[in-house]
């Protein structure tokens, strides 16, 4: 009993550290992005939100935090596509669920590097329909879909193995094809990893940096890369702002999954 109890407190205060690990380096983030100072520095010497101000006033910087968000949308929304068939495929397969699994999650353990200089080169020169793909959104979604993707169905695949598997063969029996049975009846009992899994997809693509970086144009500079560059030629409390909306904007989406979810089994209830 005691050693059940000592094990709890040390679980617990592994866990509180684990947080202010994390917590902490956010926290000076998001100090310095209200700071009144002309270059980053901490602690602050006092309070301002003029930096605010000089980003949203910033045309190159709210491109690039468009940027982001179109192209973080677009990856999910790929990732999923891609996903979504290939993970019901596997849960439901045994023969060569195990080569095509770790075939499908390869991409994760190459480098950025090697993954966003193989895309432009692959596709870099490539026009779609009179549309040159070097530089767009559409490629860099692409790039990121290397890596979004095995998350996703890193997901998905434990999600479609818990479902029942008479589910799509009482949809069979009652006339329905299997393409409208796994979106009538499939989909919504696993909305809840699917959802998960989209967010993944989408929090990757808003964060990733190296492949952006060797994909964009100055008209299609995501805000990592814009981060970075502005680093290079100027540490002033506006990257810190640029940071803070970054890290906001994906607590903001994980918040609004965990309320579509409470909202979901309250509905189900």
């Amino acid at each position: 009993m005691l050693e059940d109890r000592a094990f709890g407190y040390l679980h617990r205060a592994f866990a509180a550290l684990f947080i202010l690990y994390v917590l902490i380096p956010l926290g000076i983030t998001a100090v310095m992005a209200f700071s009144d100072d002309n270059v980053i520095r901490f602690p602050i010497r006092g309070f301002s939100g003029r930096w605010f101000g000089h980003f949203f006033n910033d045309a190159q910087w709210i491109n690039a935090a468009w940027n982001s968000l179109h192209i973080a949308i677009l990856t999910a929304f790929m990732s999923m596509v891609l996903a979504l068939p290939a993970s019901y495929a596997l849960a439901n397969g045994k023969k060569a669920r195990p080569v095509l699994q770790t075939l499908l999650i390869l991409p994760l353990f190459v480098p950025g590097v090697v993954l966003g200089i193989s895309v432009a080169m692959a596709l870099g020169s490539v026009s779609l329909f009179g549309y040159d793909l070097f530089g767009s959104k559409f490629l860099v979604a692409c790039a990121h879909t290397l890596w979004a993707l095995p998350l996703a169905i890193t997901v998905l695949v434990p999600t479609f193995e818990t479902l029942d598997k008479s589910l799509m063969e009482a949809a069979g029996d009652l006339g329905a094809p299997p393409l409208k049975a796994f979106f009538n009846v499939i989909m919504p009992v696993a909305m809840t990893g699917i959802v998960s899994a989209g967010l993944f997809a989408f929090i990757t693509s808003l964060n990733e940096f190296i492949m952006a970086l060797f994909l964009t144009t100055r008209e299609t500079q995501t805000l990592p890369v814009m981060l970075w560059l502005s680093l290079r030629s100027s540490a002033t409390p506006q990257i810190a702002v640029a940071s803070f909306v970054l890290a906001a904007s994906v607590f903001t989406a994980v918040g609004l999954a965990y309320v579509w979810y409470g909202l979901s089994r309250r509905g189900r209830k």
